[in-house]
């Protein structure tokens, strides 16, 4: 059975203010729950049908409320509740900057299925750092976290002031910008340590970013598209960077 006070908690962590001053989020559905049971996050409370906590055996010192549906409908940010959500501890974030090898860089993206997309191709490719500026959406935003279909384990998702970042960066780093007017990158030479800008699904890389990039790149156009989604365009460059 789940309290009123459990499901107003629950239910206040949709919004980025109180995520950030209870320092949890949430993560639905099994897929998600048992990546995040299997990584280095602590768990504060799982919230689970009968059927789904005899089906996954769960360590002791997991606290476990068996709840029916109709409970995990009321907490849920999902149009149907999955039979299991859980609260979980955020991180300590990152401190350091690690450039070594391919990296990417968000400038101002809004769109929670970009970033948690994003995440994914990622984890796909083996990158291991994102850097966000600070106006990207939140990444314990529920749709994020759900939309990384639990690559939100092995990918390491870091705000910070990105043009103080770039400005910064060892010679040995390529800062390379995503833009409609590049270089083809099927015709560039891939340096082995770079960090990739993306920009904001309508403005795309900001001004003051464009100017301190080392490298203007873009993907060859055949059709008559006007633009690729950021995330359909990451994956596209990253195949490029990657392999």
């Amino acid at each position: 059975m789940i309290s009123k006070n459990q499901i107003k908690f629950v239910k206040s962590l949709q919004k980025k203010k109180f995520r950030l001053e209870s320092k949890c989020f949430v993560v639905e559905s099994s897929k998600n729950v048992n990546e995040i049971l299997n990584s280095n996050y602590k768990i504060q409370q799982i919230y689970a049908t009968k059927n789904w906590i005899e089906k996954y055996k769960i360590r002791d010192d997991i606290s476990i409320n068996q709840v029916n549906k109709n409970e995990l409908q009321r907490i849920s940010s999902l149009k149907t509740a999955s039979d299991v959500l859980a609260v979980v501890h955020i991180p300590l974030e990152k401190s350091d900057f690690d450039f070594s090898g391919i990296n990417i860089v968000l400038d101002d993206v809004k769109d929670p299925g970009n970033l948690g997309t994003i995440i994914r191709i990622c984890d796909w490719f083996g990158v291991k750092n994102i850097y966000c500026s600070e106006e990207t959406v939140d990444v314990y935003n529920p749709k994020v976290v759900q939309s990384t279909m639990g690559s939100i384990t092995r990918v390491d998702v870091i705000y910070t002031n990105i043009r103080r970042m770039i400005q910064e960066v060892a010679i040995n780093v390529e800062v390379y910008g995503a833009v409609m007017d590049g270089d083809d990158i099927n015709q560039i030479k891939v340096n082995k340590n770079s960090l990739i800008v993306f920009g904001n699904e309508s403005n795309g890389i900001s001004k003051e970013i464009k100017d301190i990039i080392s490298e203007r790149i873009t993907i060859n156009k055949i059709g008559e598209a006007e633009s690729l989604n950021v995330a359909s365009s990451a994956a596209i460059i990253l195949n490029k960077f990657c392999n």
